[in-house]
């Protein structure tokens, strides 16, 4: 799907935002995507992922996708049935830490495919990066629906996405002020 078509489709499902948001990261925008918008419409997520399955298979082949919940979550669980792969989550803790519960692991030597909703600054996959490398994992690269950093990478692996989207964003103490005259939205589950 060309970047225009997909653009008009997070548009029609409500996924592509205008206001005053806090990002995740502390950052201000007057954009917003709420992939779990798009997410709500499994059929038209799915040959989204399929699309990009010959992209993510140049980074060899895919054993696990493992991303974080709560927003990756419909995205990572498509996405490792895109890719035939086991689909494993980390969870936030009572003390907003990441952390494998239900039973899950993840094992040495076995080939990771990290996957996020929307990439800005890494924040979330900063957190979960540490968790494959002690377990003897090997991260091959990171697959994301938009990405909102401006990089091909996120730090040394290669970064893969549906959309590549640049909208300014602000430290909270350089918000122009006819964004600052609009109320404050905070949308994500990450706690900041």
């Amino acid at each position: 799907m060309a970047n225009t078509e997909l653009l008009s489709l997070l548009k029609d499902v409500g996924a592509l935002r205008e206001g005053h948001f806090r990002l995740a990261s502390g950052r201000h925008s007057a954009h917003y995507v709420q992939v779990a918008q798009l997410s709500q419409h499994p059929a038209k997520l799915q040959p989204l992922l399929e699309g990009a399955r010959d992209r993510i298979a140049a980074l060899g082949a895919v054993d696990t996708v493992f991303y974080p919940a709560i927003g990756a979550l419909p995205v990572g669980q498509q996405l490792a049935l895109a890719l035939n792969a086991r689909a494993v989550f980390a969870e936030r803790d009572a003390d907003n830490h990441m952390v494998l519960r239900r039973g899950f692991e993840l094992r040495k030597g076995e080939n990771l495919l990290l996957a996020e909703d929307v990439v800005t600054t890494g924040g979330t996959l900063k957190e979960i990066r540490p968790m494959a490398e002690a377990a003897g994992a090997n991260v091959l690269g990171v697959f994301c629906v938009i990405n909102r950093s401006g990089r091909d990478t996120w730090q040394d692996l290669p970064l893969i996405s549906l959309l590549d989207l640049q909208f300014p964003t602000y430290a909270p103490d350089e918000v122009p002020p006819e964004l600052a005259a609009i109320p404050v939205d905070r949308p994500g589950s990450k706690k900041v």
